[in-house]
Formats: structure tokens, C-alpha cells, sequence
């Protein structure tokens, strides 16, 4: 398969960010103006996130007001799929969805992009809109929350409780996600999600090794002239550490509401690249765009992650749209209007 490798870079807090940075408002104006389409220099460079990342981790006070809101985080909100429209989230006995519904981007165009996966895939949604848009692709996204991409048989996840039965509707999501994808042949596949694999059969977590070949099984079901890039997994701090907890607690320090990418991170990104580089995909290394030695609880005025801490919440994949844009570059084959 004819693809290309990208690898990435080595009180309570409540309010609403008054004044937005220059890119946002550019974005803002451009998207607005009538005929015009977003381009990728409206947005942060990846050497621009960097340096704000790196300043974070020394910041130690609080901004006066940060985006989103304690609270708004606080009550499950800012999650991805702010724009989904009639493309609702499929629910746990859902094994399809209308495509049309589900169609973004350039609908004109003839260059198809699919972003598919999980809520991984789901966070990223009005992130990928925009960049698809500005590229002139179709974007097609099939994505089901608790359904991971690699191929094995799963534990029901009801809204994140699971049991140990087998998730037939999971199974049956994969096959229709196959399907649906031979019969689009898009230019380009966007793999986005979980890479800790609840197992069913039997009940157990998936080691490394097995989430490889799981996940390489999935790449070898789409079409062979497609470009496929997986989007690797990030540092996630999980419920208990959730920065986002940490700062709705009135911390004297930022820095105590940090915290150190665990290896897990490390062991799952490998699994995954390793498929991806034995399918000759792609892969995208998310960890640098959230951390450098540690992950800070505020980046630029922006809180990262949303409550539970195992996802970015749509604010920082709004401000990440430069840095999404170009490690998918190579990928996007200009279009003209």
C-alpha cells in the first residue's frame, strides 16, 4: 500500500477568556466572510502550541479567566461534536448511521477524507471540519463511543460501564465501518481512538502486543489505494488526577495540578505505531500538542482536558487546528475551488 509516515514532535477557576489571541480572531473574521474558507496560517503553528506548553509548565498563578469554564466543564460540556448536526452519536445497541447525516467538509468535492474511531474520533470532529473545509475534502465520519477501531471482540460499554458480556452491536459497527469505507474509497482514512482494549473473550485488557495486531487487522480491511494514518493515543490523567478536578479545588499552585505522561501512554503509542508502520500508514503523535516533561492544567488561557481526563475537550482541539492541519499536509492533495 502507497502511503506516507508522519510522526509527530519531539479560589475555583470560572470565567470565559475575554480576549481570544490574534489567530482565533482571524479564523473568526475569515470564516465568517462571505466566500471565504479557512486557511491553515488563521491557526497556531506546532512551534507556537510548543512554546505555550513550555510556558505553562512554569506557570505557577492562575489566569484571571480561563476557556472553557470550570463549570461548563464541571456539567460533562465542551465535548466535540458542537457541529454534528442530525450525526448523532450511535448508542450502545447502534451498529450504523446515516452517512449523509454524518457527511462534513466540502460536500462537493470528489477528495473524501473519513475520520473513524471511537470518542477519540468524536473529539475531533469540528477540528477535522475545519481543516477538511479549508483543504476542499468531503469528510466522512463514522465514529461510536466505546468502540474501539482494532478488530476484537469487546465488553458491552454503556456510557463507560461495562460488562463482561460480548458487545455484538461493536462487532457489527466494525464490519458496517469496513463496508462503508471500500465502498467510499477515500483518499484518506483518519484512525482516532481508544488503545486500551476492553476484551470480552476473554474478559481481560488487551496487552501491547495483542492491541498491535488488533489494530493492524483493522488497517488491512480498508482499501489498499487509500492513505491511512492512525492517530496515536495522548497522556491522559484519568478521573482521579483530572486537572480539570484539580483546578475546580482552588490550588495555591498550577504546577500542583500537573501531571507526568504515564508509560502506558508510551506502551500503547508503540502498539500502535508498529501496526500502523507494518500497514505502511501513518502515524501522529499526539503527546507533544498537550505536554513536554509534564502536562499542564492550563495551556495559553485553555484548559486541555475535559472532566473525566480521558479526553481534550473541544476548546484545545479548536486551538490545535494549525497543528492538526499540518501533520495531515502531506496526506491533503490540493483541490481547487
Amino acid at each position: 500500500m502507497r502511503r506516507v509516515v508522519v510522526t509527530g514532535a519531539g479560589g475555583v477557576i470560572v470565567g470565559v477568556l475575554v480576549v481570544a489571541l490574534a489567530f482565533a480572531a482571524q479564523a473568526e473574521a475569515s470564516t465568517k466572510s462571505q466566500g471565504s474558507l479557512p486557511s491553515i496560517s488563521h491557526y497556531a503553528t506546532l512551534s507556537q502550541v510548543t512554546s505555550q506548553i513550555l510556558a505553562a509548565t512554569k506557570t505557577t498563578k492562575a489566569p484571571a479567566s480561563v476557556r472553557p469554564s470550570i463549570s461548563t466543564l464541571a456539567g460533562g460540556g465542551d465535548f466535540g461534536m458542537q457541529n454534528a448536526g442530525h450525526c448523532a452519536s450511535p448508542g450502545t445497541n447502534t451498529a450504523s448511521v446515516n452517512v449523509n447525516d454524518c457527511t462534513f467538509g466540502d460536500k462537493s468535492s470528489k477528495e473524501t477524507l473519513v475520520l473513524t474511531g471511537d470518542s477519540r474520533a468524536q473529539m475531533w470532529l469540528d477540528a477535522f471540519e475545519t481543516v477538511a473545509t479549508g483543504a476542499h475534502f468531503k469528510l466522512v465520519f463514522l465514529a461510536k463511543e466505546g468502540c474501539p477501531s482494532p478488530l476484537a471482540t469487546y465488553r458491552i460499554n454503556n456510557d463507560g460501564s461495562f460488562s463482561n458480556s460480548p458487545w455484538t452491536a461493536c462487532t457489527k459497527w466494525h464490519s458496517f465501518v469496513i463496508k462503508t469505507i471500500n465502498a467510499l474509497k477515500p483518499q484518506i482514512v483518519v484512525v482516532s481512538s481508544e488503545e486500551n482494549l476492553a476484551l470480552a473473550d476473554p474478559v481481560t485488557y488487551a496487552l501491547p502486543a495483542a492491541a498491535e495486531q488488533d489494530m493492524l487487522s483493522f488497517l488491512k480491511a480498508l482499501p489498499a489505494a487509500s492513505k491511512t494514518v492512525v492517530l496515536g493515543g495522548f497522556p491522559e490523567p484519568g478521573s482521579a488526577n483530572s486537572p480539570t478536578l484539580c483546578l475546580s479545588k482552588g490550588p495555591a499552585s498550577l504546577l500542583s495540578c500537573s501531571f507526568t505522561p504515564s508509560q502506558d501512554v508510551d506502551l500503547g503509542n508503540g502498539a500502535a505505531q508498529s501496526a500502523a508502520a507494518a500497514d505502511n500508514a501513518g502515524f501522529i503523535n499526539q503527546t507533544p500538542w498537550l505536554c513536554a516533561a509534564t502536562c499542564p492544567a492550563v495551556i495559553d488561557g485553555i484548559i486541555p482536558y475535559t472532566i473525566d481526563g480521558y479526553h481534550i475537550d473541544n476548546t484545545y482541539t479548536l486551538h490545535l487546528i494549525g497543528v492538526l492541519w499540518a501533520a495531515l499536509e502531506s496526506y491533503l492533495t490540493p483541490v481547487p475551488a
